[in-house]
């Protein structure tokens, strides 16, 4: 049986390497939606295509030290997204989405990015 893929690490430039909780969440790679769009004869039909954003929506540990407040201003960053099966992706110009916040020591961020690269 293969081992199943999911998120290793997160990296921040201005914040670092995140601390991620037991269970991490989840990352969806940038990418296009299609639609039917229907034509006069079902073979002049085809689709039209919208971008999706790639986003990280992330449960994190809030360790001594972390400031919640560069959590919450992360904006404008190069996101790095490393996976267990050794891939990694890189979220540009990425923008914390909501704030976080503080509770029982476990929190969740969101990040979005209007495009992601594999690397």
């Amino acid at each position: 049986m293969s081992q199943i893929t999911n998120i290793e690490t997160v990296s921040v430039p201005s914040v670092g390497k995140l601390a991620l909780a037991q269970n991490p969440g989840t990352f969806t790679p940038s990418g296009v939606t299609r639609a039917h769009k229907p034509g006069r004869k079902a073979e002049d039909g085809g689709y039209t295509e919208t971008s999706v954003p790639a986003t990280a929506d992330l449960n994190i540990h809030l360790t001594p030290g972390i400031d919640v407040s560069a959590l919450n201003n992360i904006k404008g960053e190069d996101v790095t997204i490393r996976l267990s099966d050794g891939t990694v992706h890189l979220m540009s110009r990425a923008w914390a989405e909501g704030v976080v916040p503080i509770g029982d020591g476990e929190s969740k961020l969101k990040l979005v990015s209007n495009a992601s690269e594999k690397m």
